[in-house]
């Protein structure tokens, strides 16, 4: 059995992805172009090992994109909090640099 195999990208052509994995590692135009590059990344694999096996081709599969949720409200409160941080550290500075005279 192979380690690889070919599906139909979400988005666009054809991927090559791990068995049992549902990220892609790599995406081709054509599906021959991906059969090819899992082939040559199974015999890279097996090297100095018995034949490989042929690379499995699921074109009724599809992979999916990374899992990164995009959580709006705590992006926004830590842009937020940096803001306010850097506001307090120049008021800071100014009351330091005020008081003390500190440039002259």
């Amino acid at each position: 059995m192979s380690d690889y195999e070919v599906v139909r990208s979400d988005v666009e052509g054809w991927d090559v992805r791990r068995v049992g994995q549902t990220e892609a590692l790599s995406n081709y135009a054509t599906r021959e172009l991906a059969e090819q590059a899992a082939q040559r990344e199974q015999d890279a694999e097996s090297f100095g090992a018995s034949a490989s096996h042929p690379v499995e081709v699921h074109a009724e599969l599809h992979s999916e994109g990374p899992e990164e949720e995009l959580n709006v409200r705590r992006t926004l409160l830590i842009v937020v909090a940096i803001a306010l941080t850097m506001i307090a550290l120049i008021a800071v500075i100014a009351i330091v640099t005020t008081t003390t005279g500190f440039p002259d």
